[in-house]
């Protein structure tokens, strides 16, 4: 362990290639004094056990979840490694800020001029109608010594890789029903409850007003829930003014033009309207959950500390989340491979705790944005150790007889549609090779996307308060808090962690239980509803009671 660190030949460490958002424009170099932040992902000590030989379609009771100790002590950080990176780090005089054991993580700071040295980049600031961002330009390098240690560098590029896509429709009737008739709909318990569970919401700025909160729970005869706030690199709950929200909720409803109100102001309020969107929902499908919030940057660092910090004490005594809900996403051809590899990873971590991770499938269709004319499907929804939440449109519902299909305003002079497809980044689980799921876009097998679904049309949507206003729950950014609070719930009664539920599900779907609903009508652009699984909906939308009877079988 003598000498230094950087007296090797450097090494690329592949995979982090700035991903430039159409129509960026540089303005310049950073300024070398600038100071910064950047969270380095060390190695395992040990690689996991097989995911699915561990569960695959066991019953909750039957799986075997880690502890976060042990995912820390047996499959955390060589000591060896840190005492590496903490000498690179004097090397390149840049300050040992945090060793997050628990997460894998070592966090660095220093100037720009330093980093760049350290990692053999030039640093340039980019300007874009979605902000302003840093990029690193070449290839991004460390210390020979330092090769298969370090696997992904995270906070020189500041590109944000996660947007909720605005649902642009006019004159939205009132909502169409209320927390409780919706839950009554999908079947679950009149007395149903989620008492010691703790459902974990990742946000990327916004807030909520708790006088909103206090109205909407008020409304519906239930006690203000338990809600904590996670500020993740310094992040807080910073709620959009009410007058704003209200401009926001006109544009949406049609009463002024888009162009009437600046960007600034939509994108404020439409963040604050999600966040207080995600906890009501959730709040009100899972009574008794505590609520937990992390709010991060919309940065690749930024959702990686939110999401690993969400399943991990970092030895701190701290409640494990039985589920995740992540409300957002971005085309898996706009981010970078690192980020990709290093999330997912943290989604596999949560699987293997027994934390379900809940994610939208997207509100822009299968083609998303798409930049090369072909469909394309958001991460992290696309990875397979997320349970992916597409949307459906309700047309009717008279007690438990639910009529729905694939959510897709466009045909009625509108625009939103529930997001589904096939993975460019991930191959076929198994749990998905008899479902009939189409070659992807680059003609290969992929991981199909959506698993579930659940009302995503805001013509058909919840009733939820924000801004001093009712308004309709709207968009897949709805569903995941849906599934999260189930999940809670059915973690309650069973008092079993359901975990990676996915592949269950799948089983499940072929059995004669049938706790989903399949959505056999309308599309989401280019791909069809069909009976079984579809790249619209999924599998469909859940019978409730029917779920947690299965389940408990």
């Amino acid at each position: 362990m003598d000498g230094t660190v950087t007296k090797g030949k450097p090494v690329v460490l592949h995979g982090h290639t700035h991903v430039p958002l159409h129509g960026e424009k540089q303005t310049g170099k950073t300024d070398p004094n600038s100071k910064l932040k950047v969270t380095l992902v060390l190695r395992r000590s040990r690689e996991l056990p097989d995911l699915h030989s561990e569960f695959g379609g066991k019953h909750p009771r039957q799986r075997k979840h880690l502890t976060r100790e042990s995912l820390a002590t047996e499959h955390g950080m060589i000591a060896d490694d840190i005492t590496l990176v903490t000498r690179f780090a004097h090397e390149c005089h840049l300050e040992l800020s945090e060793v997050a054991t628990h997460r894998r993580a070592v966090v660095l700071s220093g100037t720009a001029a330093a980093m760049e040295r350290a990692f053999g980049v030039t640093l340039v600031e980019l300007e874009h109608p979605r902000g302003s961002y840093r990029a690193a330009t070449g290839n991004l390098t460390v210390p020979h010594e330092l090769s298969g240690i370090v696997l992904t560098v995270l906070g020189l590029n500041t590109r944000p890789c996660a947007q909720r896509r605005r649902v642009h429709h006019q004159n939205t009737v009132k909502p169409f029903w209320t927390v409780r008739e919706m839950a009554d709909a999908y079947g679950f318990p009149a007395k149903h409850h989620a008492a010691a569970q703790s459902i974990g919401l990742i946000e990327l700025g916004g807030g909520c007003h708790e006088e909103d909160l206090q109205k909407f729970f008020s409304s519906i005869q239930m006690p203000m829930p338990a809600i904590r706030w996670v500020a993740i690199d310094g992040v807080q709950n910073s709620p959009a003014p009410k007058h704003g929200i209200q401009q926001f909720l006109d544009v949406v409803e049609g009463k002024l033009k888009i162009s009437e109100v600046s960007e600034d102001v939509l994108a404020a309020a439409q963040s604050t309207v999600e966040v207080t969107m995600d906890i009501e929902l959730a709040a009100a499908l899972a009574p008794g959950a505590e609520i937990v919030v992390y709010m991060a940057p919309n940065t690749e660092q930024g959702i990686y500390n939110a999401v690993s910090k969400a399943i991990s004490s970092d030895g701190k005594p701290d409640k494990l989340p039985c589920a995740l809900s992540i409300s957002w996403g971005e085309p898996e051809i706009g981010v970078s491979e690192a980020y990709i590899n290093c999330v997912d990873e943290v989604l596999r971590d949560a699987a293997m705790l027994g934390v379900t991770v809940c994610t939208s499938s997207g509100d822009d269709g299968a083609m998303n944005g798409s930049t090369d004319g072909k469909p394309v499907v958001n991460f992290p929804a696309s990875s397979p150790h997320a349970l992916s939440c597409g949307g459906s449109t309700v047309h009717t519902a008279l007690g438990d007889d639910v009529k729905e299909s694939a959510w897709n305003c466009a045909l009625h002079g509108l625009h939103g549609a529930t997001g589904g497809g096939v993975s460019r980044r991930f191959g076929a689980p198994h749990w998905q090779k008899e479902q009939g799921v189409p070659l992807g876009p680059t003609g290969r097998k992929g991981r199909g996307v959506p698993d579930v679904a659940g009302p995503a049309d805001p013509h058909r949507g919840c009733a939820i308060f924000v801004g001093g206003r009712w308004c309709s729950s709207a968009g897949t950014s709805a569903v995941a808090p849906l599934w999260a609070a189930l999940v809670a719930c059915i973690n309650s009664t069973l008092k079993a962690r359901c975990g990676y539920v996915t592949p269950l599900l799948y089983e499940l779907s072929k059995s004669g239980a049938k706790p989903l609903r399949e959505i056999t009508e309308g599309n989401n652009g280019f791909y069809k509803a069909g009976p079984g699984w579809n790249a619209c909906t999924g599998l469909g939308s859940p019978i409730v009671q029917r779920l947690i009877e299965a389940l408990r079988g």
